[in-house]
């Protein structure tokens, strides 16, 4: 019999007393079952997607056939009477909804009159700024599709992203028109910021301030803005290319509006979140700064603090000279500030939310406390939109989650699922007698997976669609149901929290076990005297799959701290209940990490290093520095009675020691 039909025995017939005594015992039973299970929280979180849906629905139709980012700033300044409201600060200067409007409004007619209409592509290759911000407006009141481009691109990179556009037109800022290497027609647009900046290329169209300025009131009026359907693209935002070239994701409309659209935490207490000032120095051609940073604000009259660069030094203080309320974060950013010396600015602030995704859970609470930032909200979007997870708590619950799915919540989901995946051929895990994915177990790690309903709304990859195909699961759960991967591994655990594991590929096989580079890498990252840490699986001659091996970053590096360190690693990571197969066995000290724009580590540039002690680093001295270590299981004996010494150790890896791994002689 279980607890609550116990109860309803009990009331059978019971006395008044007995009755009292009952329902005390049903609200206890009732708040054990929410504690347990989170049914409160699903409840809540069900309503809040109602609630989500309602006022996008609403926005839609405030919209009509106008669904473009420009109609979203003339709302904020015809409809919602946003006008004088502070649209945009930059170092330390400020530009309303207003004026904004009158600077997109000035430029579009600017563009059209070089013929650039309506459904053609753009490349917009510009510095963090308030030229970009007004370029992306005026685009998009034109209808045309600007495509963000990565400004660390060079050379082949740079003309593959504008071939893959069919960009008719370049954009840029005084600062990257010498990159620009094509033969492209070529505007350099200067409102303010680029002032002591020389113009390198003399030949191409300079727009300035007083160019726009110059450009007749009735040029102006005579650009409607464009009408554009939810399904019609927008922007391209470019993938990392960390697996070859970058890939353009064609992002539509409707995703736009979503990203714009208020969240419920934020409606459901306004006076707490708004008016809201959103401070980002990640770059706008990247989807968080983009969606969370500048859809989101116009969505919601808020005011975008922009950085032209991410400066860990200086991240705290402008925080506290834009008197930002929320600061936007991805991959490692967090743990960068984390590193800098003590500000008095680390506290001096407005800020009560940091918001993004890839916060790891050894920095979560460890962030919360020094930058005295009471909310996080890790909150997992795929970058196709297909799959999430929300986090209805943020703060010290379930640090290191990208969200929480109870039970009631499972029971009524049918877009976002986590199905058991096969690092062997390195996609969802098919069942030999039905054909259909398998559910992820609790505790098991899987792939997230989004539904599609509406193959119209899917962001693709432009003119790729062999890529876009690859990104695709079809017959899934039933014959002709559609889902979208997210390359994505993830994991909920028994009480519902759903945490972020690895990357799909960096999941690797070693001793017929799968090793989560993710999980390691956490581990090792709890130790102390540890500042970053990147996990990998190695592929080594005569050994089948590949072996672990680690690059560690220490807060303290001299010859004395790192002896000390790789002393005790191999008992730190026992301890911690990290397996023996996933222990790895190789192992180099080294000065940093190197990330992207985007603050996601770099493993690609240290898988080349060589593990060779004798080989020379590169010519640009990468690798100079390392030190390098393997796991010993088998050393020999140092004291007969002495049980940890003659424990399995990490020893540094000499030639000898090296000629044994590469014959195979070694027993990793």
């Amino acid at each position: 019999m279980t607890l609550l039909s116990q109860v309803a025995a009990s009331l059978a017939g019971a006395s008044p007393k007995a009755l009292g005594s009952a329902a005390a015992l049903t609200a206890a039973t009732i708040a054990y079952l929410d504690a347990k299970f989170g049914i409160s929280t699903d409840i809540s979180s069900l309503r809040d997607d109602k609630l989500f849906v309602r006022i996008l629905q609403q926005r839609y139709a405030e919209l009509g056939e106008y669904c473009t980012l420009y109609k979203m700033l003339e709302r904020a300044v015809d409809v919602k009477g946003w006008g004088d409201r502070d649209a945009l600060w930059f170092e330390n200067k400020t530009w309303s909804y207003r004026q904004l409007k009158e600077l997109a409004d000035r430029f579009a007619a600017h563009i059209h009159d070089r013929g650039i209409r309506t459904g053609d592509f753009v490349a917009v290759f510009t510095t963090n700024s308030p030229e970009m911000v007004v370029t992306v407006y005026a685009l998009s009141k034109l209808g045309v599709v600007a495509a963000l481009i990565n400004t660390n691109l060079r050379d082949e990179t740079f003309k593959h992203c504008l071939n893959v556009s069919t960009a008719k037109w370049i954009i840029t800022t005084p600062d990257l028109v010498k990159f620009a290497a094509c033969d492209l027609p070529k505007t350099v647009v200067n409102i303010s910021s680029f002032d002591k900046t020389p113009i390198e290329a003399p030949s191409v169209e300079y727009v300035d301030e007083n160019t726009l300025r110059s450009i007749p009131a009735s040029s102006v009026a005579a650009i409607s803005p464009a009408k554009r359907k939810p399904t019609d693209l927008a922007v391209l935002i470019y993938t990392s290319g960390t697996t070859g070239n970058p890939k353009a994701c064609g992002v539509r409309n409707s995703l736009i509006m979503t990203t714009s659209n208020p969240l419920p935490p934020d409606v459901r207490n306004p006076k707490k979140y708004f008016p809201l000032r959103i401070y980002s120095a990640l770059p706008l051609f990247h989807g968080t700064a983009f969606f969370a940073g500048l859809s989101y604000s116009v969505g919601n009259g808020a005011t975008l603090c922009l950085r032209r660069k991410f400066s860990a030094s200086q991240f705290w203080k402008d925080v506290h000279d834009c008197k930002a309320t929320r600061v936007l974060y991805i991959g490692e950013l967090c743990r960068y500030l984390l590193a800098t010396p003590p500000s008095p600015y680390d506290t001096d602030h407005k800020c009560i939310v940091a918001y993004g995704n890839g916060l790891r859970g050894d920095v979560w609470e460890r962030f919360c406390e020094r930058f005295n930032v009471p909310e996080i909200r890790e909150i997992y979007r795929s970058t196709e939109g297909v799959a999430r997870f929300d986090n209805p708590f943020g703060g010290s619950f379930g640090a290191g989650c990208v969200g929480f799915n109870g039970p009631v919540r499972r029971y009524f989901e049918d877009d976002t699922f986590i199905v058991k995946y096969d690092p062997e051929t390195e996609a969802p895990y098919r069942d030999p007698k039905t054909g259909f994915c398998v559910l992820a177990k609790t505790g098991e790690e899987g792939e997230a997976i989004g539904r599609v309903r509406n193959r119209a709304l899917l962001t693709e990859y432009l003119n790729n669609s062999e890529a876009t195909e690859k990104k695709l699961l079809r017959d899934v759960f039933e014959k002709g149901d559609l889902f979208q991967r997210t390359g994505d591994l993830l994991v909920r655990d028994k009480d519902g929290w759903v945490r972020f594991r690895d990357r799909v590929g960096e999941t690797f096989r070693w001793k017929g076990e799968n090793v989560s580079a993710g999980e390691v890498q956490s581990h090792i990252c709890k130790i102390p005297n540890v500042q970053d840490a990147i996990v990998y699986g190695v592929r080594l001659a005569n050994y089948d799959g590949q072996a672990g091996a680690a690059g560690i970053v220490l807060e303290t590096r001299t010859p004395q701290t790192e002896k000390e360190f790789m002393a005790n690693l191999y008992s730190e990571l026992k301890r911690k209940g990290i397996p023996s197969y996933a222990l790895p066995r190789l192992v180099r000290i080294i000065d940093k990490i190197a990330t992207g724009v985007t603050f996601k580590q770099a493993k690609g540039t240290l898988i080349k290093r060589s593990w060779d002690p004798e080989a020379k680093p590169d010519s640009n001295e990468e690798g100079k520095t390392d030190s390098l270590y393997w796991l010993n299981l088998n050393p020999p004996k140092r004291n007969a009675t002495n049980r940890k010494q003659n424990q399995p150790r990490y020893e540094p890896l000499d030639k000898e020691s090296w000629l044994q791994i590469e014959t195979g002689r070694a027993k990793l």
